[in-house]
């Protein structure tokens, strides 16, 4: 056990060694992360979504089955039941093409955004390091 802590203790230090090297990497890494918790909670929400309808199937059919067996002696109604049941159906499918489709465009735009934070972010740092270096070194010609 002692031996796992010192790995993990010299991975963080190697970690914390890359980051004073690159101050780059700590913004990025943060907006990966706040990236990465945005799109795990459009995930949910759709996942969420998704199995509601599921359960909305499972029981409508459950249903349209009761209403078949019900009225043994009419096909005609128990065909009526599992056309409406059908039709139930496939508009649950269209709604989950359609929440899978925002799903994904939103979770680019997500990363897309996070993108263009980093990357303005790091401009911003370098033009700042570059105009304190510019103001403190006193070069001399060699």
């Amino acid at each position: 056990m002692a031996d796992e802590s010192q790995k993990v203790g010299d991975l963080m230090k190697q970690i914390q060694g890359m980051l004073a090297l690159n101050p780059e990497i700590g913004p990025r890494m943060e907006g990966f992360w706040k990236t990465q918790d945005g799109i795990l909670e459009e995930t949910e929400a759709f996942s969420k979504a998704w199995f509601e309808r599921r359960h909305d199937a499972a029981r409508t059919a459950l249903e349209a089955v009761r209403k078949a067996n019900g009225n043994g002696s009419d096909p005609s109604a128990a065909m009526q039941a599992m056309v409406e049941w059908q039709q139930q159906s496939f508009r649950r499918m269209a709604e989950d093409m359609q929440q899978w489709i925002e799903l994904c465009s939103h979770c680019a735009a997500r990363m897309t955004q996070a993108e263009i934070e980093a990357g303005k972010d790091s401009a911003d740092d370098t033009a700042k390091r570059a105009k304190s270096s510019a103001g403190t070194t006193k070069a001399t010609p060699v």
